[in-house]
């Protein structure tokens, strides 16, 4: 039996990210070139799936969800176009939930969930800094990871508010995205 490791990748699509967005996609798909090779390194006793959710206040789109780390495509400019506000805790409330309830039944997985954000969060409508917490704390009880990438200031406290102590701080130059990318991918 393999154990199943669900990577979950949520990225901030938010209109500040234009200035970094070819940054950003190739940071994504270095990051699912580690995951893929992860996947070849342990063939025998690992089944990597990918989830990929861009949002910004228009909504937030799982580019692909649950797919096996072969089959996940690169992220590409036409799939990735930012705009406007940043929903940072709608995403990760309503994208962990999904996950939540698909992999309830799987005993034997691991679950990676990466947060990218370039900015705060300024424009959630359902879920609260308070309601994450409480729901990435109950999922790390479940053995769950999450490292939270942010581009300020205050990306330790911000990370921190929501119960992530996992946190990479970069720099929105493009090597400091590469830095970042390379980072995650040890850390991972």
């Amino acid at each position: 039996m393999k154990t199943k490791i669900y990577n979950l990748i949520i990225l901030d699509r938010s209109g500040s990210m234009e200035t970094i967005r070819t940054q950003a996609i190739d940071g994504y798909n270095e990051t699912l070139g580690t995951i893929k090779a992860a996947q070849l390194k342990h063939l025998d006793t690992q089944e990597h799936f990918v989830s990929l959710a861009a949002f910004c206040e228009c909504g937030i789109d799982m580019i692909y969800d649950l797919v096996p780390a072969k089959d996940a495509e690169r992220l590409t400019a036409k799939k990735y176009s930012p705009c406007c506000s940043t929903p940072l805790y709608d995403a990760i409330g309503s994208t962990v939930s999904r996950l939540s309830k698909a992999v309830a039944d799987d005993k034997d997985s691991t679950v990676l969930v990466t947060v990218i954000t370039d900015g705060y969060e300024n424009a959630s409508k359902e879920w609260t800094c308070k309601s994450v917490a409480h729901l990435i704390d109950e999922k790390k009880e479940q053995g769950w990871m999450f490292s939270f990438i942010g581009a300020f200031d205050n990306v330790v406290e911000e990370a921190m508010s929501i119960s992530v102590t996992n946190v990479i701080r970069w720099d929105k130059t493009e090597e400091g995205t590469k830095k970042m990318i390379d980072d995650d991918n040890r850390a991972r």
